[in-house]
């Protein structure tokens, strides 16, 4: 009896270490945490524009910014991006001139921006697709307007696999499409087009070190 009394008491005392050893070594996953987008070319925003002729695509890969995701608490998540539009590439060096002189007028304005208001969502989980909704400042051609924008997130735990391919850290991935009309931004297009609308598609990887 005595023994056993013994163990019991030893058990009441190593629980609270174990318990304390697997809350350190947990991952942080649950904690707000920043990540940063490098001007590296993982970073794509495209975007179709339709001209009398044809569909005309472009994208930039060049887009900076930070993401702080707070999975447990996603309305405590922000976002701050800056896209180079002096990037643009259609695959024609003609129109892509005419697009950033003529249209971007890059001289004037060299960034497009984007800074979140609000965040909401479900909560995310590390390699589970997560959808979430981001209202904010949309800055193009020196015009900001409120946009919200439907993205899909997926937070990846570093491992062998993500450090081959991407690099060291975890990696957050987000991506969307939305529209915008190109004249509520004061830029002029031909009345020969179809429309002044184009929809704008965003592939991003954000790094957060260990």
């Amino acid at each position: 009896m005595a023994e056993g009394l013994l163990w019991f008491r030893r058990d009441v005392k190593i629980v609270p270490a174990i318990l304390a050893i697997a809350f350190l070594s947990a991952p942080l996953h649950a904690e707000a945490r920043k990540y940063t987008l490098r001007a590296e070319g993982k970073n794509v925003a495209s975007f179709a524009l339709n001209d009398p002729f044809e569909q005309v695509n472009g994208d930039t890969k060049r887009t900076t910014g930070t993401i702080v995701a707070d999975p447990a608490n996603v309305s405590a998540s922000s976002v701050e991006l800056s896209v180079d539009l002096a990037t643009i590439d259609t695959g024609v060096k003609l129109r892509d001139d005419h697009i950033r002189d003529e249209f971007a007028e890059i001289a004037k304005f060299p960034r497009a921006t984007f800074k979140s208001a609000s965040v909401s969502g479900s909560a995310a989980s590390p390699n589970q697709p997560a959808d979430i909704t981001i209202t904010g400042d949309f800055q193009l051609h020196g015009v900001t307007r409120r946009l919200t924008v439907p993205i899909r997130v997926v937070l990846i735990p570093e491992t062998e696999l993500t450090r081959s391919q991407r690099g060291p850290g975890d990696w957050l991935h987000a991506s969307g499409r939305f529209p915008i009309k190109l004249s509520e931004f004061g830029i002029h297009v031909p009345q020969s087009f179809i429309d002044d609308k184009i929809e704008i598609t965003l592939d991003l990887f954000a790094v957060s070190p260990h």
